[in-house]
């Protein structure tokens, strides 16, 4: 049986060709892939990848995701020193309030991760809120705080490299060193864009004080 599974949501034909086709074409190990089409509900769309998952384990990336060709191999180096997890990321947010980015010799345990990627036990009885947060905000914090506060289970950044927001794009043949999200959304319309401060309250009202990226 495979182990791992990678889900994402096709809807950026230019950037899937540009970052996560390449990475996920030069990936080493034995995978699955999930993929859908629907972009109106992203939580919809992850809770049915949980759900088609033959793996034991699913991982949720953005199509603006790079990563190295032993990214699995670095999740399981994470695995193997926290293996009751509920969760794993690329950046996070911790108690403190500080933002932990994946660093390849520091394990920071977080409160919430960023929702650009995602790892998850695919037997989790947690499922992302379809009814609260239907759009792309906030969700994935959600998903932390049942993880958490509901289940016992540490969250948890990656044992491997992760690069800041980066709007660059790689060159072809370019082969990255750790795991960068390229993300023009935030850098053009910044962090609070669309309804997030209405997904920002209602997370408030459902689990009080929440730390997110």
């Amino acid at each position: 049986m495979k182990k791992f599974s990678i889900g994402y949501i096709s809807h950026k034909q230019q950037t899937h060709e540009r970052y996560l086709g390449p990475s996920l074409a030069a990936l080493q190990g034995d995978f699955d892939v999930l993929s859908t089409s629907d972009v109106d509900y992203p939580a919809a769309n992850y809770n049915d990848m949980l759900e088609r998952c033959q793996t034991e384990y699913l991982i949720l990336a953005h199509q603006d995701i790079s990563f190295p060709p032993d990214l699995l191999a670095r999740i399981e180096s994470t695995m193997a020193v926290v293996p009751d997890f509920g969760a794993l990321g690329a950046v996070g947010r911790d108690a403190r309030g500080f933002y932990r980015w994946s660093e390849p010799g520091a394990l920071f345990e977080v409160d919430t991760l960023d929702c650009c990627f995602l790892v998850v036990r695919a037997d989790t009885p947690c499922r992302f809120d379809t009814a609260n947060f239907g759009e792309y905000h906030l969700y994935v914090e959600d998903f932390c705080c049942q993880v958490s506060r509901l289940q016992g289970k540490k969250i948890y950044t990656l044992l491997t490299g992760s690069g800041e927001l980066s709007d660059n794009l790689y060159q072809p043949g370019y082969v990255p060193q750790k795991l960068v999200h390229h993300s023009a959304t935030v850098s053009k319309q910044g962090f609070g864009w669309g309804r997030y401060q209405e997904f920002r309250d209602i997370l408030a009202r459902k689990w009080g004080e929440v730390l997110t990226t």
